[in-house]
């Protein structure tokens, strides 16, 4: 399995209310490209954790990296694992940090992407990342 894990600025266009259409799009598209990920949200910063098949998830980061809704993408660490799934495959869930340092400390002082991806599911009973939320409903 293949991971990627990145980091961007929320281009000033985008409105957070977009974010419950932006999920279900995302969702969709995981779901047929059998990636699973996590989408984290501060209202600045959009973190997105993603795992699947390498090709697959080449070729999706290739569309998110032209989407004008990120400015200054920056890669916190990809490559091949060994470890099953983390997510469960239903596509993508999404959350939102009310801690506006969380998602931008990810990138400093990075000892490795497990290490990253460690801090975050560390953090995740303090995200809001309630699977019952309408962004983590299915369309």
């Amino acid at each position: 399995m293949y991971r990627y894990l990145y980091l961007s600025d929320v281009s000033p266009e985008f409105e957070p209310y977009q974010m419950g259409m932006l999920a279900q799009r995302a969702r969709a598209k995981n779901q047929r490209l059998n990636i699973t990920g996590l989408l984290l949200f501060d209202g600045l910063h959009f973190c997105q954790y993603l795992e699947g098949a390498k090709g697959d998830v080449q070729q999706l980061m290739r569309v998110i990296e032209r989407d004008p809704r990120h400015c200054n993408l920056r890669l916190l660490g990809e490559g091949l694992s060994t470890r099953p799934r983390r997510l469960s495959d239903e596509g993508l869930f999404v959350g939102y940090s009310t801690d506006a340092a969380f998602l931008p400390g990810l990138a400093e002082g990075m000892a490795g992407m497990d290490q990253v991806v460690a801090q975050i599911w560390e953090a995740l009973p303090r995200l809001d990342v309630d699977q019952s939320a309408d962004w983590n409903r299915p369309a």
